[in-house]
């Protein structure tokens, strides 16, 4: 059995692969909601930080407009728990058609996470989402 403190918690990878699951299906929006905070949520992007369900939801939308056929293949993985706070840096790949262009283009993305527990369920949530890099993945397509 693995320690919740160390890196291979499986209940907090099945959460980033559930995460990254819904982005790839291009699940409705309100299924991705409640696995994010509204109040105080810093959630960054290349192009945006969003700061509430409102900016996260506009920002669903607008992805999901310029981009279609989306992947996304957890490749690294660590997580550290401590205090109800957990500690993510992992990293993806990104695949997507880029509908306005029509090319199909891949990432390795690098993020670091971090999650707040709900304090009357335990249900983990996204509190503090960072890309780090942003590198184009030639090898996967």
């Amino acid at each position: 059995m693995s320690d919740a403190n160390s890196g291979e918690n499986p209940e907090i990878r099945e959460f980033a692969q559930n995460w990254f699951d819904l982005l790839s299906r291009h699940d409705p929006v309100e299924d991705l909601l409640p696995l994010v905070v509204d109040e105080g949520l810093d959630m960054a992007f290349p192009e945006r930080t969003l700061r509430s369900h409102a900016d996260f939801r506009d920002w669903y939308t607008v992805v999901g407009e310029a981009f279609a056929d989306q992947s996304h293949t957890l490749e690294t993985f660590t997580a550290t728990e401590a205090d109800g706070l957990v500690d993510i840096e992992l990293t993806v790949i990104w695949a997507a058609k880029h509908l306005a262009e029509g090319h199909r283009a891949a990432f390795r993305v690098r993020q670091t996470w971090q999650l707040t527990r709900d304090p009357a369920t335990g249900v983990p949530r996204i509190a503090r989402y960072r890309v780090v890099t942003l590198t184009p993945a030639e090898d996967v397509g």
